[in-house]
């Protein structure tokens, strides 16, 4: 006696047991464990990569606003292409010349607590509730304190903790 051909939906039903039966086994779970592990270490990467982003992004602020500092106490040192080098000369300058003009000076740390990677002297500020972050300040305050609890809340949970807190977070991390 011939056998009835079968029906689409019997080798449709069969090929998704016998597809459930391989996910089951222990090398798709293995397979399934490398791949939860290639998505923590490329999460991670990603962490560290912004993690550097934002040291190099302080560490370019600070140089900036230094150099700032220095163009605003020495303007008898004009600017050129070579910013280091006009650095060292103001501050040769300096050394050579005795002190700065006390206005220019007062200008320049004046200037520095608008700089966009707040410093000491306006995180101290905020706490304390003599100011508040400029808008850059506190893009930059956001973003280390992202970096600095790991991940762990979002822009607007951390907007939603406050500017104290945050400059609290920042400044209990400064070296």
């Amino acid at each position: 006696m011939a056998r009835a051909p079968s029906r689409p939906e019997n080798s449709l039903a069969d090929a998704l047991a016998r597809s459930r039966a391989r996910i089951a086994e222990p090398e798709s779970s293995a397979l399934q464990a490398q791949l939860q592990q290639a998505l923590q270490d490329t999460e991670d990467a990603e962490h560290a990569r912004d993690a550097a982003n934002l040291a190099r992004m302080k560490l370019q602020g600070q140089l900036q606003a230094l150099q700032r500092a220095l163009a605003t106490v020495v303007p008898e040192v004009k600017d050129a292409a070579d910013a280091q080098a006009v650095a060292l000369q103001r501050i040769e300058w300096l050394a050579t010349h005795g002190r700065p003009n006390p206005e220019a000076a007062a200008a320049a740390r004046a200037a520095e607590l608008l700089a966009p990677i707040p410093n000491r002297t306006v995180l101290e500020e905020v706490i304390a509730g003599k100011r508040q972050f400029t808008k850059e300040q506190l893009e930059f305050t956001i973003s280390e304190t992202m970096v600095l609890n790991g991940w762990e809340m979002t822009p607007l949970e951390l907007m939603a903790k406050g500017e104290v807190w945050l400059a609290h977070q920042v400044l209990k991390n400064q070296h």
